[in-house]
């Protein structure tokens, strides 16, 4: 099976990469964009979805921070 496995900031947290890219938008003259926020996606080939759970909860998130949210995917879109 295949996991889309996407982590983001919580809201009220803030995203340091996100700071940083809308601060460059505005230096570049893109001052009409208002908010950034980021998130990271892995795809994760894994027979058991329990160990996916884990695994993003353990290693890949920071769950007092971070959301996640796993889903299952077409394995098409390796």
């Amino acid at each position: 099976m295949r996991f889309r496995v996407e982590i983001k900031y919580k809201d009220g947290v803030e995203d340091p990469e996100a700071v940083t890219i809308l601060k460059n938008f505005g230096i570049l003259g893109y001052r009409s964009i208002k908010n950034v926020r980021t998130s990271k996606v892995y795809y994760i080939d894994a027979d058991d979805e329990e160990d996916v759970k884990q695994v993003t909860n353990k290693i890949l998130a920071n769950p007092v921070i971070q959301t996640y949210t796993i889903e299952k995917v077409d394995g098409s879109n390796f």
